[in-house]
């Protein structure tokens, strides 16, 4: 791969003001290019919130396409080793769709929550969580 076009990519990113924390450019299977913009840096924890939704949902889609899932599966059938002893009913339903579509039914960001109740599974402590019903904001739920 020519340093040309690496060069070209990032003076592009940079005319059309895109605001780039990290950069990595692999080829082959091998890293070929590496960098970062001030004040992020390899050893820098950075987090992606909404972004693993998308590696989620692609994953997901591969998954159910291979039919080796279904949007109508039940999550305590899907992962059941992750599923505490005393879910609720509500949670006994909740369904593959239901995560992606977000309407698990917390009505508040609940990761500190899951995080509490079983800090060695973050599955099973989302599923711990309390839930009010599957209506609920937008944007809300164990990440």
């Amino acid at each position: 791969m020519s340093s040309r076009s690496i060069t070209a990519l990032l003076d592009r990113l940079e005319a059309l003001s895109v605001e780039c924390h990290s950069i990595m450019v692999v080829r082959h299977g091998h890293v070929v290019a590496e960098g970062w913009w001030a004040p992020y840096s390899a050893e820098r924890p950075h987090f992606l919130y909404s972004l693993t939704k998308s590696f989620t949902s692609v994953a997901v889609g591969l998954a159910i396409a291979d039919g080796l899932l279904s949007l109508d599966d039940r999550v305590v059938d899907v992962l059941p080793d992750h599923v505490p002893d005393d879910i609720s009913e509500q949670g006994r339903r909740l369904t593959v769709h239901h995560l992606l579509s977000m309407t698990a039914g917390h009505r508040t960001d609940s990761l500190a929550e899951a995080w509490r109740l079983e800090p060695g599974d973050l599955v099973k402590g989302c599923r711990s969580t309390p839930t009010r019903g599957r209506r609920r904001r937008r944007g809300t739920s164990c990440r």
